[in-house]
């Protein structure tokens, strides 16, 4: 027999498919170029801003400033991914109705719930399929389950290559963030390195000067001393 979806999936899809905006599932999700998305009408919703003829908005979950396209909210990309996450979710939907069923018996006709309605999404019983589900699709909930369960694993299949090429992608950002952290700190050192030395130049240099400014006044200095004892002795003699 095929596995049960798990509850805890469905909560996650259920979180990942909330419009954080909103606070309820996306319609008619769109990308922002920051890569968080919001519904459009949502989008639609939000205070511009106004610069030299262009609007931008602001991201509700990073602040991130975004112009606004001329065609407005609605040709920024579609959010794909997001779609195939709400065909997902109602697969496990489906699929935890059919194998758990919340009542087992008809509450109308007091029949077996043993048939799944694929027009109606809903369980039913026998009576119920040839009165209130006449000329739509519906099979056995077992076979309807395997069915449902299958379509689950196809839609999970391609969700898996995406994970592990998301996985890739966030290895080599991680890769390359070392990188760029190893350059950066290499290029700090190298100022670092830098202005010692030209701090080393300047007191070097400082030194010389200091020592050729302190030779030049004593200099001077020792021949105005020589003068103001010449021009001394000249007076002693004029005064004698």
């Amino acid at each position: 027999m095929a596995t049960k979806p798990s509850s805890g999936l469905r909560l996650k899809l259920e979180e990942q498919l909330t419009c954080p905006v909103c606070l309820d599932h996306y319609t008619n999700p769109k990308t922002l170029p920051c890569l968080h998305s919001f519904c459009q009408h949502c989008l639609e919703g939000l205070p511009l801003d106004k610069k030299n003829e262009t609007y931008y908005l602001s991201c509700p979950t990073c602040r991130h400033r975004t112009k606004l396209p001329e065609e407005g909210a609605g040709a920024f990309p579609v959010a794909f991914h997001l779609n195939d996450l709400k065909e997902m979710y109602s697969l496990t939907k489906k699929t935890a109705d059919l194998s758990n069923p919340q009542e087992a018996i008809c509450s109308d006709h007091g029949k077996p719930l043993e048939l799944f309605c694929e027009t109606c999404d809903t369980v039913i019983c026998v009576t119920c399929s040839f009165r209130n589900h006449k000329h739509h699709e519906y099979d056995l909930i077992t076979d309807s389950y395997t069915k449902h369960c299958q379509k689950l694993r196809e839609c999970l299949s391609p969700v898996e290559g995406k994970k592990e090429a998301v996985k890739k992608v966030l290895s080599a950002l991680a890769e390359r963030e070392g990188e760029i952290r190893e350059r950066g700190e290499g290029v700090l050192e190298e100022i670092h390195e830098m202005v010692e030395e030209m701090m080393n130049v300047l007191r070097e240099s400082e030194r010389k000067l200091t020592e050729q400014a302190k030779r030049i006044t004593d200099d001077k200095l020792k021949v105005l001393s020589e003068q103001m004892k010449s021009a001394e002795m000249s007076l002693s003699v004029l005064e004698e």
